[in-house]
């Protein structure tokens, strides 16, 4: 159900830029409060966090840094929240995350996924799973450890595993492991992801 209050609490604070200023803008200038455009659907930049990449076996850091950025968003027309991730790797990626399933709709071989079955497949750097009935494959060349930090303090980041796998329409299905300290065995997250093509993104509006 679309909550019409926190629309238009949210479409009031829009003051969209001259065009000339919006062609100046990437999504790496979106900052909390921002707002952006893309597949015919305007955003409100809620919060921004951020991903350091760190070896997959300890969680230690890398000799260079490589950090994800996540932006927490907030749709004018459909009143929900998305996550939407951008990374340079060569060139800006961008996917979209609308869809979390429930690990217990996740299968693996006909049986429910557990960690420590996601520890196999990464292991064996192969392995199918099955959401609604769509197929998708391990990527042992997507698949990454790191610290998570809403204010880029790594030290007292959260470690995460992400396991990628990839289906044949080219939608992607993440399932992160956290492992916290207090933790006996880690969280487990599951997003279904879409890629953007940056050039049908803009930035309408930065604080």
């Amino acid at each position: 159900m679309i909550d019409v209050t926190s629309r238009l609490d949210v479409i009031r604070t829009l003051n969209i830029l001259p065009d000339d200023e919006i062609k100046a803008l990437t999504i790496k200038d979106a900052v909390a409060g921002s707002f952006l455009e893309f597949g015919k659907e305007t955003f409100k930049v809620l919060s921004v966090s951020h991903y350091l990449e760190v070896k997959w076996k300890n969680f230690k850091r890398k000799k260079h840094d490589y950090l994800i950025t996540e932006l927490e968003l907030f749709s004018l027309e459909k009143g929900e929240t998305s996550f939407l991730e951008w990374e340079v790797d060569d060139e800006l990626e961008i996917s979209h995350t609308r869809t979390m399933p429930k690990m217990r709709e996740l299968t693996f071989d006909g049986r429910k996924l557990t960690t420590q079955l996601l520890e196999d497949i990464a292991e064996e750097e192969e392995g199918q799973i099955s959401y609604k009935g769509e197929v998708f494959d391990y990527s042992d060349d997507d698949s990454w450890a790191g610290l998570f930090s809403r204010t880029k303090a790594f030290d007292q980041g959260i470690p995460v595993r992400a396991y990628e796998f990839e289906s044949a329409k080219d939608v992607c299905l993440t399932v992160e492991t956290w492992h916290e300290e207090s933790d006996e065995r880690p969280d487990r997250e599951a997003f279904i992801s879409y890629p953007i093509n940056p050039r049908s993104l803009r930035v309408i509006q930065v604080v």
